[in-house]
This record gives structure tokens, sequence and C-alpha cells, in this order.
């Protein structure tokens, strides 16, 4: 029943979202052929420009190719900002939309355990985030095979699974402040706000590397194609999940609505 209710309230922003990343998906196939066959020409472009990101995006792609695309594309955009932005949208509605609409009192009168309806919640949150990210993954690396390209299986899913704790790191922090705000969605641009500062720093040369994307970095990505996975950070975002639920449940139990 929770989790039908929480489907009804957000199934327009999962469609939505998942078309938007199906549509990535697609371009960004599209348009792989004209950047693998003018790459030389792209990396003149990138040098001329002061943005390290871009810059070290054609750097990988010419050393790793459709990996490095895909890395870019999917795990980096897709996954780091599109849903990132939407798991802080759902992580900021999850107990402040009740306070907001005047419905927690009735929601948490349930004969349900407040820690267990925060889990619900959040898992099916967690599910509407990184099920269409990991359909969408399916599709570009099914489409990427009528260009001729291919990856291995399990580079692909240690990869998403990288990303999906990350994404799960991002909502946790956000119900965490869900349960302390009063409007649905303070949380939501406070931690997509942060997130977008850390994404224009990432961008600037002198400043990337104090960046929180650097927790997703395509540095650490693509080494995983040679069995080197990001432990370190891995173990960063199962710290911040689990600060985030911990802290979630302490202050909803202690909460009066």
């Amino acid at each position: 029943m929770l989790v039908q209710q929480m489907w009804r309230e957000h199934r327009l922003l999962v469609i939505g979202y998942s078309v938007l990343l199906t549509l990535n998906a697609i371009l960004s196939v599209v348009f792989w052929p004209d950047l693998r066959d003018n790459l030389e020409t792209w990396a003149g472009i990138a040098k001329i420009l002061p943005l390290k990101g871009i810059q070290d995006f054609v750097h990988m792609v010419e050393v790793e190719g459709w990996w490095a695309y895909v890395g870019t594309q999917q795990f980096f955009k897709a996954g780091g900002v599109i849903a990132m932005v939407v798991a802080g949208l759902l992580g900021s509605m999850m107990v402040a939309r009740e306070v907001d609409g005047r419905t927690a009192e009735f929601l948490f009168s349930r004969p349900i355990s407040r820690t267990r309806l925060l889990l619900t919640r959040w898992a099916t949150c967690l599910a509407m985030v990184v099920v269409p990210f990991l359909f969408t993954t399916l599709v570009i690396c099914w489409l990427g095979t009528f260009e001729g390209e291919t990856l291995e299986f399990w580079m692909v899913v240690q990869s998403c699974i990288h990303l999906s704790l990350y994404l799960a790191a991002i909502l946790s922090l956000t119900a965490w402040f869900s349960t302390m705000a009063h409007h649905q969605l303070k949380p939501a641009f406070l931690v997509i706000g942060f997130m977008m500062f850390n994404l224009a720093i990432y961008l600037v040369k002198d400043l990337w590397s104090f960046s929180a994307y650097k927790l997703i970095d395509l540095d650490l990505l693509l080494p995983i194609r040679y069995g080197v996975y990001p432990w370190g950070q891995t173990w960063v975002f199962v710290g911040c999940i689990a600060l985030g639920l911990f802290s979630a449940n302490f202050c909803l139990k202690r909460k009066d609505f």
C-alpha cells in the first residue's frame, strides 16, 4: 500500500525522468560516430577551452574510446547529474511533503513503526531513481552494438553499482534533511544546489580536485576495465547512506506531528 501510494504521487516525475534518460542514451549513440570519426578536430577545440573537464573527456575518449564515452554520457551525465536531481527531489519530499501538505499526522499515526515507514519510502524512492538508470544503461550498451561497439558485462555492472550507491547516498542525505524541513522543496534546493556548485567547480582547471564529483570521475570508473574498483569512494557512499538513514530515523522518531 505504501509503495502504491508513492508511485501515485511521483509517477509523472519518474516517467518524465525515464523518458529523459532514454533520449539521452539514444542521442549519445547517434552522436558517437561523428565524435569517433572526427576526434582530432574535437581534441583541437577542447585544447582552446579553459575547461579541464572537457579536455579530460576528449583525452580519455582518445585513449579508451567507447568506454570513456559511455562513462561520460551515461554514468557521469545521466547518473551523476540527471538522476542526482531526481534523487534530491524524491528524498526532499519523503517526509517534508507530508508536513507541508498537513497529512503527516495521518500518515504517521498508522499502526506501522516510523522506522519501517521511513525505510519503505526510502527503498521505493531509490527504486524509482535506480531502475530507470539501470534500464537506460542497458539501452545505450545495446544500441552501441549497432555501431560495432561492445563493453564487458561485469565492467558495466560494477560501474552501475558505484553510481547506484552514489544515488542512494544523495537520497539518504536529502531524506535526513526532509525530516527537519517544513517545506517539501527546501532540502532539494540545498542538496541539488550544493551538487550543482560542485559540478561548476569540477569544470574549472584549478578547482576540479575539490569537487564532490571527483567521487564519480572517469579517473575512477575507467580503471574498472582493468579490475581496479574504487573501494575508497564506495565506503564514502556507504557512510553517507548510513549517516543519512540513521539521522533521518532519529529525527523522525523525535518529531511531534
